[in-house]
C-alpha cells in the first residue's frame, strides 16, 4: 500500500512539474523566440570573435582585437531588440548603443592599423593584462549564458546588455593599466563614461518593465 501511495504521489509530483514546464514554454511566444534565436547566435559570434583575437605581445593591440567583436556584438543585440522590442526607452538606448559602438569601432579598427606597424611588445605586461581580461571575460559570459526568456523581449535585452557593458566597462579600466598610447586612453575613457551612464539607464528601467 505505502508503495502504491509512494508511487501515485510521486506521478502527481512528476505531473504539477510537467504542466509547470509546459506552462513557461507556452509564455514564450514566436516573437520572442525568434528574439531569443538570434540573440544566442549574436552571442555565439562574440565568443569566437573575442576567444580567436591574436596575442600580439602588445597589451593596446591585443585589447582592441578583442573589444571590436564586442562592440560588433552590442549593435547586433541592439539591432535585434529595435526589430522584436515595444518598449520606447529601451529602442532609444538600442539605438544609441549602435550610434555609439559604431563610431567606436571606427576608432579603434584605425588605431589598431597604426599599432600593427609598431607593436610596443611588452609579454610580461601583456601576460598580467590577459590573466585579468580572462577572469572580466569568462564572468561576462558566464552572466550572459544564464539570461533566459523571461516573457518580454524589451526585458531580455536589458538583463542580456546589462552584463555586456559591464564587461566592456571593466575590460576598459584594466587595459588602462598597462598601456601607454595616449589615443587607446582617449578611447577608453569613452567607452567607460558612455557605458556607464548607459548601464544606470538600463539598471533603472529593468526595474519597472516587468
Amino acid at each position: 500500500m505505502r508503495v502504491c501511495t509512494r508511487t501515485a504521489t510521486i506521478g502527481f509530483l512528476t505531473l504539477i512539474l510537467c504542466m509547470f514546464s509546459i506552462q513557461a514554454h507556452a509564455e514564450v511566444g514566436l516573437e520572442e523566440k525568434a528574439y531569443y534565436d538570434n540573440y544566442q547566435r549574436i552571442l555565439q559570434v562574440m565568443k569566437k570573435g573575442m576567444e580567436q583575437a591574436p596575442k600580439t605581445g602588445d597589451p593596446s593591440l591585443d585589447f582592441l582585437y578583442e573589444m571590436i567583436p564586442h562592440h560588433e556584438a552590442a549593435i547586433s543585440m541592439a539591432e535585434n531588440v529595435l526589430k522584436y522590442g515595444h518598449d520606447e526607452q529601451v529602442k532609444l538606448i538600442a539605438a544609441n548603443i549602435i550610434r555609439d559602438q559604431l563610431a567606436g569601432i571606427g576608432k579603434m579598427e584605425a588605431l589598431g592599423n597604426k599599432i600593427k606597424t609598431n607593436p610596443q611588445v611588452n609579454q610580461k605586461a601583456e601576460a598580467a593584462y590577459l590573466k585579468a581580461y580572462q577572469t572580466i571575460y569568462k564572468t561576462m559570459i558566464a552572466s550572459m549564458e544564464e539570461a533566459k526568456p523571461t516573457g518580454n523581449i524589451d526585458q531580455d535585452f536589458l538583463e542580456e546588455m546589462i552584463p555586456h557593458h559591464e564587461g566592456a566597462i571593466k575590460m576598459s579600466q584594466s587595459i588602462l593599466k598597462y598601456t601607454q598610447n595616449a589615443e587607446l586612453k582617449t578611447i577608453l575613457q569613452n567607452i567607460i563614461t558612455t557605458q556607464q551612464k548607459q548601464l544606470l539607464e538600463m539598471k533603472d528601467l529593468v526595474k519597472t518593465i516587468h
